[in-house]
């Protein structure tokens, strides 16, 4: 009995900890409505920096990393990528994965399913890399047509680029606050720089659970719409205190008019 309940007791703890590594993360984003140039608003300050950096590809040297940041309003969702690359590809791909890129996965269904059937999607956006022109690469039924008017700006910058997006809800989602959406963060990475080849993938949550994200929503991480937003600091006026020569000058008034006075005062009484 004492054997039998050992195994049982390591099979528990088997399940456990597997349930754990497989766990969905749990992210916060603020409202705001930021201008899409690739340069990141202050309104993104008010939301969380969500970390991408669990590589899948054992190809991959490590070297690229990332943030993310997300914003919402009534009409979009907003999200800012900050990505660290030191070898950008030499030209675009036509399969956008095959060069630098960036990708977000929306989930917005009830339940979790095929992106193809439910109201959920993939949205693959280019680094900036020579010869890339504006579009979409991705999939599912939420892309299908919010790929239409979504949008994105990507520039370069000192450690990388910056990719930043736009995309509308549609109109069969209304955000308010507090709504959990189901999201994933990817970096695909082209180490060598030679476009055609990806040797890296990077992602926020866990990396083999997430690498179908582009076919089902199943390990997708949460995202709560919450209501914070960035309020800038209110810039307090300098008092500036009397320096030495300032206290000179005060002090030589003031016995002006102390002498000025006692003549006043010599003059009334004759």
């Amino acid at each position: 009995m004492k054997k039998l309940g050992s195994l049982a007791l390591a099979a528990l703890m088997v399940t456990a900890l597997s349930i754990s590594a497989s766990a969905a993360n749990s992210y916060k984003a603020a409202t705001g409505t930021p201008t899409i140039d690739g340069k990141m608003d202050d309104a993104y300050k008010a939301a969380e920096a969500i970390s991408i950096s669990n590589n899948l590809k054992s190809a991959g040297d490590g070297k690229t990393s990332g943030t993310a940041r997300v914003l919402w309003d009534d009409k979009n969702i907003y999200v800012f990528f900050d990505i660290t690359d030191p070898i950008l590809s030499d030209k675009a791909a036509a399969t956008y994965w095959q060069a630098d890129s960036v990708e977000f996965f929306l989930d917005l269904a009830a339940a979790p399913g095929d992106i193809t059937t439910i109201n959920a999607g993939q949205y693959t956006a280019q680094g900036p890399v020579p010869g890339a022109e504006f579009g979409w690469n991705g999939r599912g039924q939420h892309w299908d047509t919010g790929s239409k008017t979504a949008t994105y700006k990507s520039v370069v910058t000192d450690k990388g680029y910056a990719v930043e997006m736009v995309i509308p809800w549609g109109s069969n989602y209304t955000p308010k606050a507090d709504a959990v959406i189901g999201v994933a963060f990817h970096i695909n990475s082209d180490e060598d720089g030679k476009s055609g080849t990806r040797e890296g993938e990077y992602f926020a949550g866990d990396a083999a659970a997430q690498e179908k994200a582009w076919s089902s929503t199943e390990a997708y991480d949460k995202l709560t719409l919450t209501s914070e937003r960035y309020v800038a600091p209110v810039e307090q006026e300098e008092t500036k205190t009397p320096d030495t020569a300032d206290m000179g000058l005060i002090a030589a008034i003031a016995s002006l008019a102390a002498s000025g006075a006692a003549v006043l005062n010599l003059k009334k009484r004759k």
